[in-house]
């Protein structure tokens, strides 16, 4: 596909994400996470990034799939299957690679001289290139496209146990991690103390609240410089951008444990807009970050080597 279909795509897509924070809801994607888990590639079993797992769920929803299980035709034909007749692709997901592009010498104007003064003198002469970012759109079928038996459907697709709040609590506390009682009735991670601050539990609408905020502000944790080492100045637009990071991270981890697609922290949404409308390659980065700080969360509770203090 064409390079500006991928853009065209990522401006898709972002363009949803938009418009779910400005509803305060996600549970768009997160729904279908909770009962068969994030989008995976049939061929590799490997899930998708976030950002194509809202893109891959968005068609999922939109044509009435119900099995998150993608691949290429090209993989799928490797698989010994092929798409039912009239099946055509309706998704595709999306991979970054890099352009360098070479910076010539603004005193030079001809094209045609730049070359062969390059040519010449590429050993002698320094040329200074400029990297850009840009995505392959890799066109896919879901499972259900493809003439692959029902009594095969097991060998792809996982129905996700429904967990309880209990099981919630008890990974949040097989972290090694420090929290205290907010007083001020409003939840922060502390970067100066590396104190996770929580009002009690009673003071939130429901229980469910409660531990998506918690694994909201676990998510900050994660990028302390010890820890996965993100950006957390004071600059308003780095400020917003980690907010992001750490509500998709809650957001991720709502469609493991069963808790709501709603944001927690509302009083961002304008921020992140912001960052989304001025810069449609964030939410890839702040999807690649928030699942980042999801595995190792997860490496966390499994090395069980904790439990809160």
């Amino acid at each position: 596909m064409k390079e500006k279909y991928g853009n065209q795509i990522l401006k898709e897509i972002t363009e949803e994400v938009m418009a779910a924070i400005q509803s305060c809801d996600l549970g768009q994607w997160v729904k279908p996470w909770q009962t068969f888990g994030y989008p995976k590639n049939g061929k590799t079993k490997q899930t998708y990034g976030m950002f194509n797992s809202f893109l891959l769920t968005n068609c999922l929803v939109k044509y009435g799939f119900t099995y998150p299980v993608w691949a290429t035709a090209k993989q799928w034909k490797g698989l010994g299957y092929l798409p039912k007749e009239g099946e055509i692709e309706k998704a595709a997901v999306l991979f970054p690679y890099h352009v360098e592009v070479p910076i010539w010498p603004k005193k030079r104007q001809n094209k045609a001289e730049l070359k062969e003064v390059f040519e010449i003198n590429k050993d002698e002469e320094p040329v200074y290139f400029k990297t850009y970012k840009n995505y392959k759109a890799f066109p896919t079928f879901n499972i259900e496209q493809m003439n692959v038996p029902e009594s095969e459907y097991s060998l792809y697709v996982t129905k996700i146990r429904e967990k309880s709040l209990d099981q919630v609590a008890s990974f949040v506390q097989a972290i090694d991690h420090t929290i205290a009682t907010s007083f001020f009735d409003n939840a922060q991670y502390s970067t100066s103390s590396d104190v996770i601050l929580m009002p009690p539990k009673e003071h939130f609408a429901t229980e469910s609240d409660y531990w998506a905020t918690y694994l909201h502000e676990l998510g900050h944790w994660t990028g302390a410089r010890h820890r996965l080492n993100r950006d957390f100045s004071n600059g308003r637009s780095s400020y917003a951008f980690e907010e992001l990071v750490a509500e998709l991270c809650s957001a991720l981890f709502a469609g493991e444990f069963g808790l709501s697609g709603n944001l927690q922290h509302k009083e961002y949404i304008s921020s992140w807009l912001s960052i989304l409308q001025n810069n449609p390659h964030a939410i890839m980065k702040a999807g690649w970050l928030a699942m980042e700080a999801v595995e190792y969360l997860k490496a966390e509770a499994k090395s069980g080597v904790g439990g809160l203090r």
